[in-house]
């Protein structure tokens, strides 16, 4: 089934024009997020990274055609899913007018679950640009990182990291994954690459999350360019990914990491979990 304009309608229902832009040019945006004890913990934050994301790049959002936890609630049951799901909201790029985008939402099963080894993580052939507006968006744009997802998975890792190209001034720079952000474990020090206007990143979720948990475990968490001397530091390192949560990471290239899952990974997962499988409405104070 599919949840569209607070109706549930069968898959071949949808209908939208051959000359929405989703088409012409490959505009839109999309979200995929999932539940967490059957509660949709995180859909406040990406509906707001959407309309952030349709305000910044002039797409003719309604906001009244966005899900809430009810349509969430409603799409599950009516696919028959008794436990967790994953969830996709998908918004077309619309037309010229006002309200054209078409925003629907599926479910999914949950992928399978995230080896207790951790995964093995891929350079060197993911360049990026600083400059690219869309690096910074949620984007249907989504055929480099697909590419760069499935070449990790051709050379036996689980996932690509992006990286600044040979010969700029950030050579060798490491940003994020295909479908993840990247955080690094120099002791009791918690490294990521920054959000902002000038780096080629994802403002991530689940990486927000991290920093929030990490903020109320005293956690020192850093924003800065995950440089190659950074990197011959490096004690631990995950991956977060709003499916998936925290990923521990047991190989960046081709040497293994000193800990996996590290210290501050597994604290920190410790802390988040029992907060997402509440709803949010455990208490702020932290776990541990």
């Amino acid at each position: 089934m599919i949840w569209v304009r607070g109706e549930l309608v069968a898959d071949d229902a949808l209908k939208i024009s051959v000359i929405d832009r989703v088409f012409e040019h490959g505009i839109g945006l999309f979200e995929t997020f999932r539940t967490w004890n059957r509660h949709a913990t995180l859909l406040p934050r990406h509906l707001e990274r959407l309309r952030r994301s349709a305000h910044e790049l002039g797409l003719p959002l309604d906001p009244t055609s966005l899900p809430d936890e009810a349509a969430v609630a409603a799409l599950l049951d009516a696919d028959g899913r008794d436990g967790d799901a994953m969830l996709r909201i998908t918004m077309s790029g619309g037309m010229a007018e006002k309200g054209s985008c078409i925003v629907w939402m599926r479910s999914f099963a949950l992928p399978p679950a995230t080896s207790p080894e951790g995964w093995k993580v891929d350079t060197g052939f993911w360049d990026v640009s600083m400059t690219n507006p869309l690096a910074r968006h949620k984007s249907l744009n989504y055929w480099e990182r697909r590419v760069a997802s499935e070449l990790a998975h051709v050379r036996g890792s689980d996932e690509s990291l992006s990286q600044s190209p040979e010969g700029t001034p950030m050579e060798g720079t490491l940003w994020e994954g295909s479908r993840t952000n990247l955080f690094v474990g120099i002791g009791d020090r918690l490294l990521t690459p920054a959000v902002g206007d000038q780096e080629p990143i994802l403002p991530g979720i689940m990486r927000g999350l991290v920093l929030e948990r990490a903020d109320l475990l005293s956690i020192r968490a850093i924003q800065v360019p995950v440089t190659g001397d950074i990197l011959g530091r490096v004690t631990e390192a995950f991956l977060t990914n709003s499916v998936r949560g925290i990923i521990p990471v047991r190989r960046i290239g081709p040497e293994p990491l000193p800990e996996c899952p590290g210290p501050l990974a597994t604290r920190l997962w410790d802390d988040i979990l029992p907060w997402l499988e509440s709803g949010g409405e455990a208490s702020e104070e932290p776990t541990s």
